[in-house]
């Protein structure tokens, strides 16, 4: 794997055609997860995808939008219109590197604003393709239906206190988990209405008490191999899409 700690003769040589940007969030997870935890398994998948897709990774951006988080001190976010012109800053840099595949990989399921982002990124650079992978889109695969025992899993729950029980311990809270449940009796568009932290008295969305590193085994791999996947089909089914 080429990643922004190698030279950059290194990379020239390396014969990577396609660039990863992994992006997470600082926000509050509860009672029992870091702040850094989108980040940490944004980081944590996009280099295992890096390695099987011989790609260039870049540090992971450790801040993005955050909005359903405010409230709470530590978390912090920077505005849509800002991250959309980050991400398209990022991406048309590369491009002009002779990066003709970029792959932006969400760690934080509220970054809404990416899809515009990329859409018109794809639409007005016919040479270049920018993929979109986020992760919350997997929740639904039969495999990780048949791991997670919970439905309501969308921050700080089940799914994250898995991953994070299995990529880093040591940050885990566990004696903070007990009593962290809570799932609030609304969709989740009303965070498009007010912070999570009014809506969920621990600043949870789901059943953490139900994470185990095992599970975190498994949910890793998943996201990893249907990461590939799903990167591999949309640049083999969608070239010229926009021409």
């Amino acid at each position: 794997m080429i990643d922004f700690t190698n030279t950059a003769d290194e990379l020239a040589s390396a014969g990577c055609e396609i660039a990863i940007l992994p992006i997470g969030a600082l926000e509050q997870h509860g009672p029992h997860l870091p702040m850094c935890t989108d980040y940490m398994v944004a980081k944590s998948v996009a280099e295992a995808v890096a390695k099987k897709l011989n790609a260039y990774l870049l540090p992971t951006l450790p801040i993005s939008t955050s909005y359903e988080h405010k409230g709470k001190k530590g978390s912090v976010w920077m505005r849509a219109k800002t991250f959309y012109s980050v991400i398209q800053d990022i991406v048309l840099n590369l491009k002009e590197q002779g990066f003709s595949k970029v792959v932006i990989m969400l760690g934080h399921g509220g970054i809404f604003v990416s899809t515009p982002a990329i859409r018109e990124l794809n639409a007005d650079y016919p040479d270049l393709r920018v993929a979109k992978v986020d992760f919350l889109q997997f929740l639904g695969v039969p495999e990780m239906l048949k791991t997670l025992e919970c439905r309501d899993n969308l921050h700080a729950c089940e799914y994250e206190t898995s991953l994070m029980l299995y990529l880093a311990e040591e940050m885990v809270k566990k004696d903070k988990i007990d009593g962290a449940d809570f799932v609030p009796d609304v969709p989740r568009d009303f965070l498009n209405y007010c912070s999570i932290v009014k809506l969920s008295k621990t600043g949870v969305w789901g059943k953490p008490s139900l994470g185990t590193k095992e599970k975190g085994e498994k949910v890793f791999r998943i996201l990893v191999d249907e990461s590939i996947q799903y990167i591999e089909k949309i640049f083999s089914q969608t070239e010229g899409y926009f021409d």
